[in-house]
């Protein structure tokens, strides 16, 4: 039977950590990605829309970028008519949405994470791009219904033919709406980013300090680990205000499986300002629910009387495979990430997180959804068919890193 103290160390372990070994490096990483797609997106939709024959190769590059923005940004292409649907389909499967920070970050603290880091990713751009070949190819496209975008979609014209402007260009950003700038939610998100990003900066102070030091002493890592609330007292009151402020702006935004969404784009799209905004709060959400799943695996290991090796057991067969997959389905970041940090606490196989690297459509299935909603019903078994083949396979020939 486990003790108040010890359900109070799991909580305080389970929210440092979920700051300071993730949150840190994610936020430097979400805003970098942010920046990039700041200054890049008009030449990417250019590069898109005037090369028809490599958009499937283009929408998995745009896909495989981590977070959700390259992905939402080729929804309203496809209900344009700007791009094919197989190209949607190499941008749903390549995307690891923000599942891929929680990744890379940890291949960041732990090098023994590059290389499934890499061949994720890989197996991911190239299920994309040889299925979004295959789906233009048999010329698959769900009808598209008559409303909003219907009459630009059905226009004959080929692609290779269009004369596309500066104007043009801006059709798909204003397609991406603008936030309301109403509200409690609002208010804390744009009142509240420059104090998380100061504590974040902080954190990412002492989070390279702590593994400078762990890497040096065994001791001193071994003391952190099981004496969270004595040893260095400081450190983990960084790591509780930074998760708190962090669950704060989560809950702010009232996006509970999701934090991209289009309005958030297409303010990143116009603004630096904003980029640094919605950088702070896609990282709150990535750190709710990295620590949502540790609590879950520890409170499991302490409840239960389980260790790590055992949780394991259960995550590496088939069973694991077809959950994995299954998961995938479900639209948003939220419960991939989950999925993920269960890799990443060597809970699942590789071939279950490769399963749902590529059934997972992120947060871009969500506009899809409300300009095409059979486009996005069946995006769904397009990207969850290669995932059961895929991760299957991998299983069978015991492929794992």
């Amino acid at each position: 039977m486990a003790t108040l103290d010890e359900v109070i160390e799991v909580i305080v372990v389970s929210m440092r950590d979920a700051f300071l070994a993730v949150t840190v490096f994610v936020a430097a990483m979400v805003l970098l990605f942010s920046w990039l797609q700041y200054i890049t997106a008009g030449k990417f939709v250019d590069a898109i829309r005037a090369n028809k024959r490599w958009q499937p190769v283009i929408g998995a590059l745009m896909g495989i970028t981590p977070g959700c923005g390259g992905a939402i940004v080729m929804m309203p292409m496809y209900a344009r008519g700007y791009v094919t649907y197989g190209t949607v389909i190499a941008t749903l499967i390549a995307t690891l949405g923000d599942a891929a920070f929680v990744l890379i970050g940890a291949a960041l603290i732990d090098s023994s994470f590059i290389a499934p880091v890499i061949a994720v990713h890989l197996i991911s751009f190239t299920v994309g791009v040889a299925w979004g070949y295959l789906v233009d190819g048999l010329e698959v496209t769900p009808q598209q219904p008559l409303g909003k975008f219907g009459p630009k979609f059905e226009d004959s014209t080929p692609l290779e033919s269009m004369d596309f402007d500066q104007e043009d260009r801006q059709e798909v950003f204003d397609d991406l709406g603008r936030e309301d700038e109403g509200g409690l939610g609002y208010f804390l998100l744009h009142q509240g980013y420059s104090l998380w990003w100061l504590i974040t900066a902080l954190g990412l102070v002492f989070a390279i300090m702590l593994l400078v030091w762990s890497a040096q002493d065994a001791e001193f890592a071994l003391e952190l680990k099981y004496n969270p609330l004595t040893l260095h007292g400081f450190i983990t009151w960084i790591g509780l205000i930074g998760t708190s402020l962090s669950v704060i702006l989560y809950i702010s935004q009232r996006n509970w499986i999701r934090d991209d969404t289009e309005a958030s784009i297409g303010d990143k799209l116009y603004s630096m300002r904003e980029t640094m905004i919605h950088s702070a709060s896609e990282t709150a959400f990535v750190t709710f629910w990295v620590m949502a799943a540790y609590l879950v695996f520890e409170f499991s290991m302490l409840f239960s009387g389980m260790d790590e090796a055992d949780l394991a057991k259960y995550g590496d067969g088939m069973i694991a495979v077809l959950v994995a997959s299954f998961i995938g389905l479900i639209p948003g970041c939220g419960p991939q990430i989950i999925a993920i940090t269960a890799y990443t606490k060597d809970v699942i196989s590789f071939p279950a997180l490769a399963a749902n690297a590529i059934s997972q459509d992120g947060d871009a299935l969500f506009p899809l959804l409300v300009r095409h909603r059979a486009a996005s019903l069946w995006a769904t078994v397009h990207t969850t068919i290669p995932a059961l083949i895929v991760g299957i396979l991998l299983l069978m020939f015991d492929v794992s890193f």
